[in-house]
């Protein structure tokens, strides 16, 4: 109930945004982004899966996109979704090899793998740009319909962040879901009941991919310039962080905490703190704030010495 309250009212806010001006609207519009990438991680934590590469699937999905519309002037509808399938596609071969790994070893293989995924993009300069930066990205359009403005664009990324929330929604409580939990809870128990370890994981891994490319996108299209340090190990950090803290809530609370100090130094130490204090004293995510605080209220209503009777 309470989870469903948080998302009316954050509902409420995405659709009133617009009327605060282009500032906010690019502001929100990179929190519905962030939402969609810490939502699309789930999968693979459900499994027991710490992927620290999230960023280099957004990466591909970006470039992917922006390339195809840049140079062949394919509709946003169909470089998205070639964005998001090629992503998909990398990271089943990354995946294949990559989750026979366990723990600390697995999410190893990803940092390294975002590491040569910014490195692709730096080098390929004919193809990227490479550190000069791909500028001249077409505006997302829609069913022939170019979206000039900024409140368009952002009413865009409420409709994609809704249609991927509503899709991992449904696929976290079906049938497949509770498989993808079982895994995480208990794989050896789920594989002497028949269950296929392997498979199950990789499928996680390609829905996050999935979501990631889409997310990667439409980025592309909204800030019309891609830059292969943004996609860097400090992003995937990021997004891990958000998810660790509440996907929804996370995304929001954070994206707009760290905004001021956004392309500074400051931000990675932003992030290192904060994941500091969430491990320390919410380890059950920012959504159980109000929880906790109903506790300690208790806690010192408790612990107050009881007043002695009047002689």
């Amino acid at each position: 109930m309470r989870s469903a309250i948080i998302v009316v009212v954050l509902a409420a806010l995405a659709l009133l945004v617009p009327l605060l001006g282009d500032y906010y609207i690019h502001v929100f519009a990179l929190v519905l982004i962030n939402i969609i990438l810490a939502a699309s991680l789930r999968p693979s934590l459900n499994c027991g899966q710490l992927n620290i590469g999230h960023s280099a699937f957004m990466c591909v999905g970006a470039y992917t996109s922006a390339l195809l519309a840049k140079h062949y002037a394919l509709p946003f509808e169909l470089t998205l979704l070639a964005g998001a399938l090629l992503a998909t596609v990398v990271g089943l071969i990354v995946g294949y090899p990559a989750l026979r790994l366990r723990g600390v070893y697995f999410a190893m293989v990803t940092v390294a793998f975002v590491e040569v995924i910014r490195l692709i993009a730096a080098i390929w300069v004919p193809l990227t740009r490479g550190n000069s930066g791909l500028s001249g990205i077409p505006k997302p359009n829609l069913l022939g319909m170019t979206l000039v403005s900024k409140s368009s664009q952002y009413y865009l990324a409420v409709g994609l962040t809704v249609i991927a929330l509503f899709v991992l929604w449904r696929l976290e409580r079906s049938r497949l879901g509770l498989t993808w939990r079982s895994i995480g809870l208990a794989d050896n128990l789920a594989q002497s009941l028949g269950v296929n370890i392997a498979a199950h994981k990789l499928l996680a891994f390609a829905v996050g991919c999935f979501f990631a490319g889409v997310a990667g996108a439409f980025y592309a299209h909204f800030i019309r310039f891609l830059f292969p340090p943004e996609f860097g190990f400090l992003v995937a950090t990021n997004i891990l962080v958000y998810n660790f803290v509440g996907p929804i809530v996370g995304a929001t609370f954070l994206s707009l905490l760290s905004e001021p100090f956004r392309g500074s130094a400051y931000e990675t130490i932003f992030f290192s703190i904060a994941m500091l204090l969430t491990i320390l004293f919410l380890p059950g995510g920012l959504i159980t704030l109000p929880a906790k605080l109903a506790e300690l209220k208790s806690w010192r209503a408790t612990a107050a010495p009881t007043p002695s009777p009047a002689a």
